[in-house]
């Protein structure tokens, strides 16, 4: 892919990732959107360095002042079309780098492809999660229960074609996830598989169906973003088709 042609693709994505994980408040510096939403996900609370550097001298001041108002950590979103020297920037300040992730692209048809079966498994898919999905969810990823504020305000903010999927197996829920499509295009998120059930092929299930809903809707291609680090998930990606295609990370403001 030439170089020109990435960033134009690239641009597309990362907009279209932002509408898939709404944030509460967001005010712009520029070209920058800062993003606020209770401190709950750095996705949702961070600065989405999108565009040139600001002209503004007092950039950095504005933003940590922005988030001082909040009541959380100041936090940088920089990812391959960030501006260039900005991490450099901002680790001279202090700022710490967290959470190495890749964003990667699939078609449609190559995870589909790979489908696990398994007549036990019992598939529902809501249009907008209930509280009982809410609470599992929150339960599985191991979360505090005062989230479930924060969650159902950003999973009903999501304003493009979407589902939350459970799987479940003699009343007891296996596994959840999320598909938003926006464009031709699925976002997966939320994938999150109960400890007791891992290593049965849930969570290349999840994908599977998910990217199934998506081409129903419009989809011809998906992304997600993982953690680099997270090997488990990231070698699953890589085996039902998936290909990082950028890399971002978190700069965020040590508190001393």
């Amino acid at each position: 892919m030439k170089a020109a042609t990435r960033n134009i693709s690239l641009h597309f994505i990362e907009n279209l990732a932002t509408n898939a994980w709404p944030c509460h408040t967001q005010e712009k510096i520029e070209n920058w959107k800062m993003r606020a939403t209770f401190g709950v996900s750095k996705r949702a609370n961070s600065v989405h360095t999108i565009g040139s550097m600001p002209q503004d001298p007092m950039w950095l001041q504005k933003i940590e002042a922005f988030y001082k108002d909040k009541l959380i950590p100041s936090c940088f979103y920089i990812s391959d079309i960030s501006p260039t020297g900005l991490d450099d920037i901002l680790e001279s300040k202090g700022y710490k780098k967290l959470d190495e992730c890749f964003i990667m692209t699939a078609s449609c048809s190559d995870i589909i492809n790979h489908e696990v079966k398994n007549r036990a498994w019992i598939i529902e898919c809501l249009s907008e999660p209930n509280s009982k999905w809410i609470d599992e969810f929150i339960d599985l990823e191991g979360f505090s229960s005062d989230r479930h504020k924060v969650y159902t305000y950003i999973f009903s903010s999501i304003k493009p074609t979407k589902t939350f999927l459970r799987i479940s197996t003699q009343n007891e829920t296996v596994g959840l996830g999320t598909v938003v499509v926006e464009e031709g295009w699925g976002c997966i998120s939320n994938i999150v598989v109960n400890p007791r059930h891992r290593r049965k092929g849930i969570a290349n299930q999840i994908i599977n169906y998910l990217s199934k809903w998506a081409h129903e809707n419009g989809a011809h291609h998906m992304y997600l973003q993982v953690i680099q680090t997270n090997y488990p998930a990231v070698n699953l990606y890589k085996k039902i088709g998936f290909t990082p295609i950028s890399n971002h990370h978190y700069r965020i403001l040590k508190v001393e």
